[in-house]
Protein backbone atom coordinates (compact mmCIF):
# COMPACT_ATOMS: atom_id res chain seq x y z
CA UNK A 1 0.00 0.00 0.00
CA UNK A 2 1.55 3.26 -1.11
CA UNK A 3 1.18 6.16 1.26
CA UNK A 4 -1.20 8.88 0.13
CA UNK A 5 0.01 12.47 0.23
CA UNK A 6 -2.10 15.11 1.94
CA UNK A 7 -2.57 16.83 -1.42
CA UNK A 8 -3.94 13.67 -3.06
CA UNK A 9 -6.22 13.02 -0.09
CA UNK A 10 -7.59 16.56 -0.34
CA UNK A 11 -8.20 16.13 -4.06
CA UNK A 12 -10.06 12.87 -3.52
CA UNK A 13 -12.09 14.48 -0.74
CA UNK A 14 -13.13 17.37 -3.01
CA UNK A 15 -14.21 14.99 -5.80
CA UNK A 16 -16.23 12.84 -3.42
CA UNK A 17 -17.83 15.84 -1.78
CA UNK A 18 -18.76 17.28 -5.16
CA UNK A 19 -20.14 13.96 -6.36
CA UNK A 20 -22.20 13.33 -3.25
CA UNK A 21 -23.55 16.85 -2.89
CA UNK A 22 -24.31 16.18 0.75
CA UNK A 23 -23.49 17.63 4.11
CA UNK A 24 -24.22 16.44 7.63
CA UNK A 25 -24.42 12.88 8.91
CA UNK A 26 -25.71 9.81 7.12
CA UNK A 27 -26.96 7.61 9.91
CA UNK A 28 -30.46 6.91 8.64
CA UNK A 29 -29.05 4.48 6.02
CA UNK A 30 -32.13 5.10 3.89
CA UNK A 31 -30.68 6.55 0.70
CA UNK A 32 -31.45 4.21 -2.20
CA UNK A 33 -28.38 3.29 -4.20
CA UNK A 34 -25.94 4.53 -1.56
CA UNK A 35 -23.55 1.96 -0.10
CA UNK A 36 -25.43 1.89 3.21
CA UNK A 37 -28.86 2.31 1.70
CA UNK A 38 -31.82 0.28 0.42
CA UNK A 39 -29.92 -1.30 -2.46
CA UNK A 40 -27.45 -2.78 0.02
CA UNK A 41 -30.22 -4.71 1.74
CA UNK A 42 -30.76 -6.90 -1.32
CA UNK A 43 -27.07 -7.68 -1.88
CA UNK A 44 -24.32 -9.29 0.18
CA UNK A 45 -22.83 -6.45 2.20
CA UNK A 46 -19.12 -5.72 2.00
CA UNK A 47 -17.74 -4.48 5.31
CA UNK A 48 -14.19 -3.14 5.53
CA UNK A 49 -12.41 -3.64 8.86
CA UNK A 50 -9.31 -1.49 9.32
CA UNK A 51 -7.15 -2.20 12.40
CA UNK A 52 -4.27 -0.02 13.56
CA UNK A 53 -1.82 -2.68 12.38
CA UNK A 54 -1.52 -6.32 11.42
CA UNK A 55 1.66 -7.36 13.22
CA UNK A 56 0.63 -7.35 16.89
CA UNK A 57 -1.24 -10.39 18.19
CA UNK A 58 -4.02 -8.11 19.42
CA UNK A 59 -5.17 -7.47 15.86
CA UNK A 60 -5.42 -11.20 15.16
CA UNK A 61 -8.15 -11.36 17.83
CA UNK A 62 -9.83 -8.40 16.13
CA UNK A 63 -9.66 -10.22 12.79
CA UNK A 64 -11.15 -13.37 14.32
CA UNK A 65 -14.01 -11.41 15.91
CA UNK A 66 -14.81 -9.56 12.70
CA UNK A 67 -14.70 -12.79 10.70
CA UNK A 68 -17.02 -14.54 13.16
CA UNK A 69 -19.55 -11.71 12.93
CA UNK A 70 -19.29 -11.77 9.15
CA UNK A 71 -20.08 -15.48 9.03
CA UNK A 72 -23.06 -15.13 11.35
CA UNK A 73 -24.50 -12.12 9.53
CA UNK A 74 -23.77 -13.33 6.00
CA UNK A 75 -21.59 -10.36 5.05
CA UNK A 76 -18.18 -10.21 3.38
CA UNK A 77 -15.39 -8.94 5.64
CA UNK A 78 -12.52 -7.07 3.99
CA UNK A 79 -9.82 -7.01 6.67
CA UNK A 80 -6.82 -4.82 5.89
CA UNK A 81 -4.58 -2.64 8.02
CA UNK A 82 -1.17 -0.99 8.04
CA UNK A 83 1.75 -3.40 8.22
CA UNK A 84 3.22 -1.42 11.09
CA UNK A 85 1.08 -0.39 14.02
CA UNK A 86 0.90 3.40 14.21
CA UNK A 87 1.24 4.21 10.49
CA UNK A 88 -1.21 7.11 10.13
CA UNK A 89 -0.60 7.67 6.42
CA UNK A 90 -1.21 4.02 5.58
CA UNK A 91 -4.47 3.95 7.55
CA UNK A 92 -5.70 7.16 5.89
CA UNK A 93 -4.85 5.64 2.50
CA UNK A 94 -6.83 2.50 3.36
CA UNK A 95 -9.83 4.60 4.34
CA UNK A 96 -9.65 6.47 1.03
CA UNK A 97 -9.30 3.21 -0.91
CA UNK A 98 -12.36 1.60 0.69
CA UNK A 99 -14.39 4.79 0.21
CA UNK A 100 -13.44 4.78 -3.46
CA UNK A 101 -14.43 1.09 -3.72
CA UNK A 102 -17.85 1.97 -2.33
CA UNK A 103 -17.95 -0.58 0.47
CA UNK A 104 -21.17 -0.73 2.46
CA UNK A 105 -19.56 0.22 5.76
CA UNK A 106 -16.26 0.54 7.62
CA UNK A 107 -15.18 -0.62 11.07
CA UNK A 108 -12.12 1.42 12.05
CA UNK A 109 -9.62 1.31 14.91
CA UNK A 110 -8.08 4.77 14.45
CA UNK A 111 -4.31 5.07 14.78
CA UNK A 112 -4.59 8.76 15.59
CA UNK A 113 -7.55 10.41 17.31
CA UNK A 114 -7.20 13.58 15.21
CA UNK A 115 -5.71 12.51 11.88
CA UNK A 116 -8.48 10.01 11.14
CA UNK A 117 -11.34 12.46 11.68
CA UNK A 118 -11.33 13.87 8.10
CA UNK A 119 -11.41 10.40 6.45
CA UNK A 120 -14.27 9.32 8.74
CA UNK A 121 -16.25 12.45 7.88
CA UNK A 122 -15.47 11.88 4.21
CA UNK A 123 -16.92 8.36 4.46
CA UNK A 124 -20.04 9.81 6.07
CA UNK A 125 -20.37 12.28 3.20
CA UNK A 126 -20.02 9.38 0.75
CA UNK A 127 -22.95 7.59 2.49
CA UNK A 128 -20.65 4.96 4.01
CA UNK A 129 -21.39 4.48 7.74
CA UNK A 130 -18.47 3.95 10.12
CA UNK A 131 -18.18 2.25 13.50
CA UNK A 132 -15.15 3.11 15.62
CA UNK A 133 -13.59 0.40 17.78
CA UNK A 134 -10.69 0.13 20.23
CA UNK A 135 -9.53 3.76 20.37
CA UNK A 136 -11.39 7.05 20.59
CA UNK A 137 -11.78 9.55 17.77
CA UNK A 138 -12.15 13.31 18.28
CA UNK A 139 -15.59 13.26 16.70
CA UNK A 140 -19.08 12.57 18.00
CA UNK A 141 -20.57 9.06 17.98
CA UNK A 142 -24.13 9.02 16.70
CA UNK A 143 -23.38 12.10 14.60
CA UNK A 144 -20.05 11.81 12.81
CA UNK A 145 -20.07 8.01 12.98
CA UNK A 146 -22.50 5.31 14.06
CA UNK A 147 -21.13 3.74 17.26
CA UNK A 148 -18.07 3.56 19.48
CA UNK A 149 -17.14 0.11 20.84
CA UNK A 150 -14.12 0.00 23.14
CA UNK A 151 -12.77 -0.60 26.59
CA UNK A 152 -12.90 2.34 28.98
CA UNK A 153 -9.14 2.72 28.84
CA UNK A 154 -8.87 5.21 31.68
CA UNK A 155 -10.62 2.77 34.03
CA UNK A 156 -8.52 -0.09 32.67
CA UNK A 157 -5.41 1.95 33.42
CA UNK A 158 -6.70 2.49 36.93
CA UNK A 159 -6.96 -1.29 37.36
CA UNK A 160 -3.27 -1.58 36.44
CA UNK A 161 -2.31 1.30 38.74
CA UNK A 162 -4.20 -0.06 41.74
CA UNK A 163 -2.67 -3.49 41.25
CA UNK A 164 0.84 -2.06 40.92
CA UNK A 165 0.33 0.03 44.05
CA UNK A 166 -0.76 -3.11 45.91
CA UNK A 167 2.32 -4.98 44.72
CA UNK A 168 4.50 -2.11 45.93
CA UNK A 169 2.81 -1.88 49.30
CA UNK A 170 1.91 1.74 48.60
CA UNK A 171 5.47 3.06 48.24
CA UNK A 172 8.29 3.16 45.72
CA UNK A 173 9.44 4.57 42.40
CA UNK A 174 7.59 3.82 39.17
CA UNK A 175 8.66 4.02 35.52
CA UNK A 176 6.08 4.20 32.71
CA UNK A 177 6.56 3.29 29.06
CA UNK A 178 3.80 4.74 26.88
CA UNK A 179 2.95 4.25 23.21
CA UNK A 180 3.23 6.69 20.28
CA UNK A 181 1.80 10.22 20.15
CA UNK A 182 -1.85 10.36 19.06
CA UNK A 183 -2.91 6.97 20.45
CA UNK A 184 -5.94 7.97 22.52
CA UNK A 185 -6.42 4.51 24.03
CA UNK A 186 -2.90 4.12 25.40
CA UNK A 187 -2.76 7.73 26.58
CA UNK A 188 -5.95 7.11 28.55
CA UNK A 189 -4.45 3.98 30.11
CA UNK A 190 -1.34 5.84 31.19
CA UNK A 191 -3.49 8.63 32.63
CA UNK A 192 -5.65 6.14 34.51
CA UNK A 193 -2.63 4.33 35.90
CA UNK A 194 -1.04 7.60 37.00
CA UNK A 195 -4.28 8.74 38.63
CA UNK A 196 -4.47 5.52 40.65
CA UNK A 197 -0.83 5.78 41.73
CA UNK A 198 -1.23 9.41 42.82
CA UNK A 199 -3.61 8.25 45.54
CA UNK A 200 -0.58 6.76 47.30
CA UNK A 201 1.74 9.51 48.63
CA UNK A 202 4.58 7.02 48.96
CA UNK A 203 4.65 6.28 45.22
CA UNK A 204 6.49 8.53 42.79
CA UNK A 205 6.58 8.31 38.99
CA UNK A 206 10.25 9.02 38.25
CA UNK A 207 10.19 8.55 34.45
CA UNK A 208 7.54 8.42 31.72
CA UNK A 209 8.65 7.99 28.12
CA UNK A 210 7.09 7.02 24.81
CA UNK A 211 8.25 3.89 23.06
CA UNK A 212 7.84 3.21 19.35
CA UNK A 213 5.60 1.29 17.00
CA UNK A 214 7.58 -1.98 17.27
CA UNK A 215 8.89 -4.02 20.22
CA UNK A 216 12.48 -3.42 19.09
CA UNK A 217 11.98 0.35 19.18
CA UNK A 218 10.33 0.10 22.59
CA UNK A 219 13.21 -2.04 23.80
CA UNK A 220 15.67 0.64 22.67
CA UNK A 221 13.74 3.35 24.50
CA UNK A 222 13.55 1.19 27.63
CA UNK A 223 17.29 0.53 27.50
CA UNK A 224 17.88 4.28 27.30
CA UNK A 225 16.01 4.50 30.61
CA UNK A 226 18.37 2.02 32.30
CA UNK A 227 19.31 4.38 35.15
CA UNK A 228 15.63 5.01 35.95
CA UNK A 229 14.84 1.30 35.70
CA UNK A 230 17.62 0.53 38.20
CA UNK A 231 16.07 2.99 40.66
CA UNK A 232 12.51 1.84 39.99
CA UNK A 233 10.50 -0.51 42.15
CA UNK A 234 7.59 -0.78 39.72
CA UNK A 235 7.00 -0.53 35.96
CA UNK A 236 3.93 0.03 33.81
CA UNK A 237 3.81 -0.54 30.04
CA UNK A 238 0.75 0.71 28.16
CA UNK A 239 0.17 -1.85 25.39
CA UNK A 240 1.38 -5.09 23.83
CA UNK A 241 4.23 -3.43 21.92
CA UNK A 242 5.61 -1.44 24.86
CA UNK A 243 5.09 -4.37 27.21
CA UNK A 244 7.09 -6.80 25.07
CA UNK A 245 9.78 -4.20 24.41
CA UNK A 246 10.10 -3.50 28.13
CA UNK A 247 10.26 -7.24 28.87
CA UNK A 248 13.14 -7.65 26.41
CA UNK A 249 14.97 -4.66 27.92
CA UNK A 250 14.57 -5.92 31.49
CA UNK A 251 15.84 -9.32 30.39
CA UNK A 252 18.94 -7.74 28.84
CA UNK A 253 19.52 -5.62 31.95
CA UNK A 254 19.10 -8.68 34.21
CA UNK A 255 16.20 -7.01 36.01
CA UNK A 256 13.44 -9.51 35.30
CA UNK A 257 11.73 -10.56 38.52
CA UNK A 258 13.52 -7.80 40.44
CA UNK A 259 10.93 -5.13 39.63
CA UNK A 260 7.16 -5.24 39.92
CA UNK A 261 6.09 -5.19 36.28
CA UNK A 262 2.50 -4.65 35.10
CA UNK A 263 1.65 -4.43 31.42
CA UNK A 264 -1.32 -4.13 29.12
CA UNK A 265 -2.68 -6.42 26.36
CA UNK A 266 -1.91 -10.06 25.70
CA UNK A 267 0.31 -12.28 23.61
CA UNK A 268 1.28 -15.89 24.23
CA UNK A 269 4.89 -14.86 25.00
CA UNK A 270 3.61 -13.35 28.25
CA UNK A 271 2.25 -16.60 29.71
CA UNK A 272 5.52 -18.09 30.95
CA UNK A 273 6.92 -14.81 32.36
CA UNK A 274 3.68 -14.29 34.30
CA UNK A 275 3.73 -17.84 35.64
CA UNK A 276 7.40 -17.37 36.67
CA UNK A 277 6.77 -13.97 38.27
CA UNK A 278 8.98 -12.10 35.80
CA UNK A 279 5.85 -10.18 34.84
CA UNK A 280 3.41 -9.62 37.68
CA UNK A 281 0.37 -9.22 35.49
CA UNK A 282 -1.27 -7.65 32.48
CA UNK A 283 -4.60 -5.92 31.99
CA UNK A 284 -6.33 -7.31 28.92
CA UNK A 285 -9.24 -6.26 26.75
CA UNK A 286 -11.56 -8.46 24.72
CA UNK A 287 -10.63 -7.55 21.14
CA UNK A 288 -12.57 -10.49 19.70
CA UNK A 289 -15.80 -9.25 21.22
CA UNK A 290 -14.96 -5.64 20.37
CA UNK A 291 -14.65 -6.44 16.66
CA UNK A 292 -17.61 -8.80 16.69
CA UNK A 293 -19.85 -6.11 18.14
CA UNK A 294 -18.38 -3.45 15.86
CA UNK A 295 -19.34 -5.43 12.75
CA UNK A 296 -22.70 -6.40 14.25
CA UNK A 297 -23.68 -2.84 15.11
CA UNK A 298 -22.62 -1.59 11.69
CA UNK A 299 -24.63 -4.23 9.84
CA UNK A 300 -27.65 -3.69 12.10
CA UNK A 301 -27.44 0.02 11.34
CA UNK A 302 -27.23 -0.55 7.59
CA UNK A 303 -30.25 -2.82 7.82
CA UNK A 304 -32.25 -0.12 9.57
CA UNK A 305 -32.03 -1.36 13.16
CA UNK A 306 -31.26 0.78 16.19
CA UNK A 307 -27.76 0.37 17.62
CA UNK A 308 -25.98 1.61 20.77
CA UNK A 309 -24.08 4.86 20.37
CA UNK A 310 -21.40 3.63 22.77
CA UNK A 311 -20.56 0.24 24.28
CA UNK A 312 -17.91 -0.50 26.89
CA UNK A 313 -16.14 -3.88 26.64
CA UNK A 314 -14.72 -4.52 30.14
CA UNK A 315 -11.05 -5.17 30.88
CA UNK A 316 -9.68 -8.04 33.00
CA UNK A 317 -6.53 -8.40 35.10
CA UNK A 318 -4.38 -11.48 34.49
CA UNK A 319 -2.08 -12.46 37.35
CA UNK A 320 0.03 -15.52 38.26
CA UNK A 321 -2.86 -16.60 40.48
CA UNK A 322 -5.58 -16.65 37.81
CA UNK A 323 -3.76 -17.13 34.50
CA UNK A 324 -4.73 -20.81 34.24
CA UNK A 325 -8.35 -20.33 35.31
CA UNK A 326 -11.07 -21.32 32.80
CA UNK A 327 -12.30 -17.72 32.54
CA UNK A 328 -8.88 -16.35 31.62
CA UNK A 329 -8.05 -19.29 29.35
CA UNK A 330 -11.22 -18.60 27.37
CA UNK A 331 -10.41 -14.90 27.13
CA UNK A 332 -6.86 -15.34 25.83
CA UNK A 333 -7.40 -18.31 23.50
CA UNK A 334 -7.27 -17.10 19.90
CA UNK A 335 -10.20 -18.51 17.87
CA UNK A 336 -9.48 -19.66 14.31
CA UNK A 337 -9.91 -17.13 11.54
CA UNK A 338 -11.97 -18.83 8.84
Amino acid sequence: MKRMSLGLFAAVAIMLLAGCGKSGNNHSSSQSGAPGGTAAKTQRLRIAVIPKGTTDVYWKYVHAGAAAAGRKLGVKILFQGPTQDGDRSAEIALMQNFITQGVNGIVLAPVDSRALVPPVKLADTAHIPVVIIDSALRAKPGKDYVSFVATNNFKAGEIAGKYLAKLLGGKGNVVMLRFIVGSAATDARAAGCAAALKKFPGIKIIASHRGGSTPSKCKSVALSMADSLEKANGIFAANETTCFGMYLALKQLNLLGKKKFVGFDWQSNFKEPIEKGEMNGVVVQDPFRMAYLGVTYLVDHIRGQKTPVEFDTPAALITPENINSPRIEKLITLPPIQ
